[in-house]
Protein backbone atom coordinates (compact mmCIF):
# COMPACT_ATOMS: atom_id res chain seq x y z
CA UNK A 1 0.00 0.00 0.00
CA UNK A 2 0.94 3.68 -0.75
CA UNK A 3 1.37 6.50 1.22
CA UNK A 4 -1.34 9.02 0.03
CA UNK A 5 1.32 12.25 1.17
CA UNK A 6 3.93 10.77 -1.21
CA UNK A 7 1.20 10.46 -4.17
CA UNK A 8 0.38 13.77 -3.87
CA UNK A 9 3.55 14.97 -3.71
CA UNK A 10 4.74 13.61 -6.29
CA UNK A 11 2.21 14.67 -8.79
CA UNK A 12 2.89 18.26 -7.57
CA UNK A 13 6.11 18.20 -8.13
CA UNK A 14 5.55 16.55 -11.77
CA UNK A 15 3.20 19.70 -12.33
CA UNK A 16 4.96 22.46 -10.38
CA UNK A 17 8.96 21.19 -11.00
CA UNK A 18 11.53 21.19 -7.94
CA UNK A 19 10.38 23.75 -5.59
CA UNK A 20 13.05 24.86 -2.87
CA UNK A 21 12.14 27.53 -0.44
CA UNK A 22 14.47 28.93 2.46
CA UNK A 23 13.43 30.98 5.55
CA UNK A 24 16.52 33.04 7.16
CA UNK A 25 16.79 35.92 9.52
CA UNK A 26 16.72 38.99 7.78
CA UNK A 27 20.23 39.95 8.43
CA UNK A 28 23.33 40.40 5.56
CA UNK A 29 25.19 37.46 7.85
CA UNK A 30 22.72 35.27 6.13
CA UNK A 31 23.23 36.23 2.90
CA UNK A 32 26.49 33.62 2.47
CA UNK A 33 23.56 30.75 2.86
CA UNK A 34 21.26 32.58 0.28
CA UNK A 35 24.16 32.06 -1.94
CA UNK A 36 25.38 28.64 -1.34
CA UNK A 37 21.60 27.77 -2.25
CA UNK A 38 20.89 29.37 -4.78
CA UNK A 39 24.17 27.94 -6.51
CA UNK A 40 23.05 24.53 -5.86
CA UNK A 41 20.04 24.85 -7.07
CA UNK A 42 21.23 25.94 -10.53
CA UNK A 43 24.18 23.38 -9.78
CA UNK A 44 21.59 20.38 -9.47
CA UNK A 45 19.80 21.77 -12.93
CA UNK A 46 23.27 21.48 -14.45
CA UNK A 47 23.33 24.82 -15.57
CA UNK A 48 26.71 26.19 -17.10
CA UNK A 49 29.32 28.32 -14.97
CA UNK A 50 28.09 31.62 -16.44
CA UNK A 51 24.87 30.77 -15.63
CA UNK A 52 25.54 29.43 -12.03
CA UNK A 53 27.44 32.86 -11.58
CA UNK A 54 24.09 34.80 -12.23
CA UNK A 55 21.76 33.51 -10.75
CA UNK A 56 23.75 33.68 -7.52
CA UNK A 57 23.91 37.45 -8.44
CA UNK A 58 20.54 38.37 -9.31
CA UNK A 59 19.77 36.50 -6.05
CA UNK A 60 22.25 38.32 -4.10
CA UNK A 61 20.92 41.25 -4.87
CA UNK A 62 17.61 40.97 -4.99
CA UNK A 63 17.96 39.74 -0.80
CA UNK A 64 20.57 42.75 -0.26
CA UNK A 65 17.50 45.28 -1.53
CA UNK A 66 15.16 43.61 0.56
CA UNK A 67 17.02 43.37 3.67
CA UNK A 68 17.57 47.07 3.18
CA UNK A 69 13.72 47.49 3.99
CA UNK A 70 12.82 44.32 6.29
CA UNK A 71 11.64 44.93 9.63
CA UNK A 72 13.95 44.25 12.65
CA UNK A 73 13.81 40.25 13.85
CA UNK A 74 12.12 39.82 10.49
CA UNK A 75 12.27 36.72 8.01
CA UNK A 76 13.85 36.53 4.97
CA UNK A 77 12.66 34.09 2.63
CA UNK A 78 13.29 32.87 -0.82
CA UNK A 79 11.75 30.88 -3.07
CA UNK A 80 13.38 28.65 -5.94
CA UNK A 81 10.73 26.84 -8.43
CA UNK A 82 12.62 24.97 -10.76
CA UNK A 83 11.26 23.42 -14.13
CA UNK A 84 13.19 22.20 -17.33
CA UNK A 85 13.50 25.17 -19.28
CA UNK A 86 13.58 27.80 -16.31
CA UNK A 87 14.53 28.88 -12.34
CA UNK A 88 11.38 31.39 -11.06
CA UNK A 89 12.71 33.21 -8.09
CA UNK A 90 10.65 34.94 -5.68
CA UNK A 91 12.29 37.00 -2.33
CA UNK A 92 10.84 38.41 0.02
CA UNK A 93 10.42 40.32 3.47
CA UNK A 94 8.27 42.17 5.82
CA UNK A 95 8.25 46.03 5.81
CA UNK A 96 6.76 48.58 7.80
CA UNK A 97 5.89 50.96 5.15
CA UNK A 98 4.36 50.33 2.18
CA UNK A 99 6.41 52.39 0.13
CA UNK A 100 7.05 50.63 -3.17
CA UNK A 101 10.63 49.07 -3.72
CA UNK A 102 12.91 51.71 -5.40
CA UNK A 103 13.47 50.86 -8.72
CA UNK A 104 16.68 52.91 -9.88
CA UNK A 105 19.87 51.48 -8.18
CA UNK A 106 22.69 49.26 -9.12
CA UNK A 107 21.47 46.19 -7.49
CA UNK A 108 18.06 46.35 -9.63
CA UNK A 109 19.74 47.63 -12.87
CA UNK A 110 21.90 43.89 -12.61
CA UNK A 111 18.60 42.32 -11.65
CA UNK A 112 16.72 43.35 -14.75
CA UNK A 113 19.71 42.94 -16.90
CA UNK A 114 20.27 39.25 -16.31
CA UNK A 115 16.88 38.13 -15.36
CA UNK A 116 14.42 37.26 -17.97
CA UNK A 117 11.89 39.40 -16.44
CA UNK A 118 11.91 40.98 -12.56
CA UNK A 119 9.32 42.85 -11.09
CA UNK A 120 8.34 43.93 -7.22
CA UNK A 121 5.62 44.38 -5.10
CA UNK A 122 3.84 44.94 -1.75
CA UNK A 123 1.69 42.09 -0.62
CA UNK A 124 -0.42 42.02 2.10
CA UNK A 125 1.12 39.90 5.51
CA UNK A 126 0.31 38.16 8.42
CA UNK A 127 1.66 41.04 11.28
CA UNK A 128 3.43 43.55 7.98
CA UNK A 129 3.30 44.16 4.56
CA UNK A 130 5.52 41.60 2.65
CA UNK A 131 7.83 43.49 0.16
CA UNK A 132 8.10 41.09 -3.12
CA UNK A 133 10.63 41.14 -5.34
CA UNK A 134 10.75 37.91 -8.36
CA UNK A 135 12.27 37.34 -11.39
CA UNK A 136 13.09 34.12 -13.52
CA UNK A 137 15.93 32.98 -15.33
CA UNK A 138 15.41 30.92 -18.67
CA UNK A 139 17.74 27.31 -18.99
CA UNK A 140 20.53 28.86 -21.32
CA UNK A 141 22.44 26.70 -24.22
CA UNK A 142 25.69 25.52 -23.59
CA UNK A 143 28.03 27.58 -26.12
Amino acid sequence: MTDPRQDTAAARRTRLGEVVELRVDAALGQLPLVRTVSTAVAMRRDYDIDSIDDLRLMVDEACTMLLARAVPFGMLSVRFQIDQDAVAVRCWVPVLDDAPLEEAGLGWTLVTALAEHAHSSLRPGEVFADLVIEFSMARRARA
